[in-house]
């Protein structure tokens, strides 16, 4: 997560010259962007990507669109969806009041609202909670 926070940092640092302020707690945005976090031996731990990802001036980011999946040995093990979430780089966590969808190979988690803690790499799933378990199938 700590790649991913500093990658997004300096992606939005070049974003941000580039951006208009679109109101007043924006500091500037990135578009169609992807960040990856690899382990120490390069494997792939989890891949980040938005449509666009706004910086806001409390350190936090606003994302659009936001699709994460998390791999294991290389290969996605789950898709973690929203049309909007805050990440805050500071605390590793991410939130969103949007609907929701985790999906792995035999499960499929609906919902609306979700929270993530990044040190305990936890989703938490607020209201109208569906889960779905099934055969194993590839992920889309």
């Amino acid at each position: 997560m700590k790649r991913l926070l500093v990658g997004l940092v300096l992606l939005g640092l070049a974003g941000a010259k580039a951006a208009a302020q679109t109101n007043a707690t924006a500091t500037g945005y990135i578009q169609n962007f992807e960040v990856p976090e690899r382990d120490e031996a390069g494997n792939l731990r989890w891949k980040l990507r938005g449509d666009r990802g706004q910086f806001l001036a409390d350190g936090k980011m606003l994302v659009e669109r936001l699709r994460a999946e998390f791999y294991a040995s290389n290969r996605v093990e789950f898709v973690f969806t929203a049309d909007a979430a805050t990440l805050d780089q500071v605390n590793k966590q991410a939130n969103t009041d949007t609907p929701i969808r985790l999906e792995g190979a035999n499960l499929i988690i609906t919902g609306t609202g979700a929270d993530w803690t990044g040190a305990s790499n936890t989703f938490v799933v607020r209201s109208n909670v569906h889960v779905i378990i099934s055969p194993e199938r590839s992920l889309p």
